[in-house]
C-alpha cells in the first residue's frame, strides 16, 4: 500500500524536475512559465473541468448529503486560512483569498485518481467527480472574485464587486463548469458531437504536465523559506485538513467509503492548479511553490498514517 503512494506521488517530482531542468540547461527559457500558467488556466484546465461535469452523472452531481459536507469541510478550512491572513499576518484581500486557496484546493489531479483507486477501488472516481463538481462551483468563482477585487480603486465597493463578478463570469474555468453542469444536468451529454468531446478530452489530458511543468519552471527562481506563513498553511493542509473533514463525516453522519473519499480527498497536498493560479495572478507566487512542494513531500507521510487510522 505504500508503495502504490509512493508510485502516486514520484511521478509528481519527475515532472517538476523535467520542468526544472529544462531552465536549467537552457532547453526552454524562464519566460516559458508565463505561456505554461495561460495555457493551463485559459485552456487545458477548463477543458477538464468541462468533461469532467459534463460526462458525470446527473445524479451523482446531484447527491446532496455528501456534496454539502463536502462543501462545508472545503468552506471551514479556507475561512480558517483566509481570515488568518486577513487578521493574523495583515495581508491583503487578494493574498489572503489565494492562501485559502492554497489550503483549501486539494491535489484532484495526478495523485487523486492511482491513491483513490487503491485505497477504496473504482467508486471512488465517483467521489472525485463530486468533489470537481463542487470546487468548480464555489471555490474558484469566489477565488476569481476576490483575485479581481481591486482594493486601491476610486470606485465604490459595489462597483469594484459587480465589476469583479462580471470578469470572473467571462473566466473559461467558470464557463467550462457552467456548461458542462448543463449538459449533464439536461442529458445532452448523449447528443454532443463526438468530435468535441474527444477534443476536449485531448486537450483535458495534457492539464497534468503542463501544470506540472509549469511549477518547475517557476522553481528556478523560488527558494523554500521556512515562514510563519508557510508554517502555518503547511499544518493546516497536511494536518488539518483531514481532521476537520472527519468530524464533518460525523456531524453529517457519512460513513463507510463515502466518509473515506471525502477524508482521503480533503488530505490530499495542494492542487498543482492553486499554484498555477497564484503565478497567473501573482499572488503568493513564492508561497504556492513551497507549499506545493512541501504538502506533496509530507503526503508521503501523512497518507500512510492517514489510511492506518481509518483502518
Amino acid at each position: 500500500m505504500i508503495s502504490e503512494i509512493i508510485n502516486s506521488i514520484l511521478p509528481v517530482f519527475i515532472l517538476i524536475f523535467i520542468g526544472w531542468v529544462s531552465v536549467k540547461y537552457n532547453i526552454v527559457d524562464k519566460s516559458s512559465r508565463k505561456v505554461c500558467s495561460t495555457l493551463v488556466s485559459g485552456y487545458v484546465f477548463p477543458a477538464l473541468l468541462f468533461t469532467e461535469t459534463a460526462n458525470a452523472d446527473p445524479a451523482d452531481l446531484l447527491d446532496y448529503k455528501w456534496i454539502s459536507a463536502f462543501f462545508v469541510a472545503m468552506a471551514i478550512i479556507w475561512s480558517i486560512s483566509f481570515f488568518s491572513g486577513i487578521k493574523v499576518f495583515k495581508q491583503n484581500i487578494k493574498n489572503s483569498s489565494m492562501q485559502a486557496m492554497l489550503c483549501a484546493f486539494p491535489n484532484m489531479g495526478g495523485m487523486r485518481i492511482p491513491f483513490l483507486l487503491q485505497v477504496i477501488g473504482v467508486g471512488a472516481l465517483l467521489s472525485v467527480a463530486k468533489a470537481n463538481f463542487v470546487v468548480a462551483l464555489t471555490l474558484i468563482p469566489v477565488t476569481l472574485v476576490l483575485l479581481e477585487l481591486d482594493s486601491t480603486s476610486s470606485q465604490s465597493k459595489f462597483k469594484i464587486f459587480i465589476k469583479a463578478i462580471s470578469k470572473s463570469l467571462r473566466k473559461p474555468m467558470l464557463l467550462a463548469v457552467i456548461f458542462g453542469s448543463a449538459i449533464s444536468l439536461t442529458h445532452l451529454n448523449h447528443f454532443m458531437p463526438v468530435t468535441i468531446m474527444n477534443t476536449m478530452g485531448l486537450i483535458a489530458k495534457a492539464c497534468v504536465f503542463v501544470s506540472l511543468f509549469a511549477v518547475g519552471v517557476a522553481l528556478n527562481e523560488t527558494k523554500l523559506r521556512m515562514t510563519k506563513v508557510f508554517l502555518f498553511n503547511l499544518f493546516i493542509k497536511s494536518i488539518l485538513c483531514a481532521f476537520i473533514a472527519w468530524l464533518v463525516t460525523l456531524i453529517f453522519n457519512i460513513t463507510g467509503n463515502d466518509a473515506k473519499e471525502l477524508i482521503f480527498l480533503l488530505a490530499m497536498p495542494t492542487a498543482t492548479i492553486a499554484t498555477i493560479l497564484a503565478y497567473q495572478w501573482e499572488a503568493q507566487a513564492e508561497e504556492a511553490s513551497s507549499i506545493y512542494l512541501a504538502s506533496t513531500a509530507i503526503s508521503v507521510i501523512t497518507l500512510p498514517i492517514l489510511m492506518y487510522l481509518l483502518k
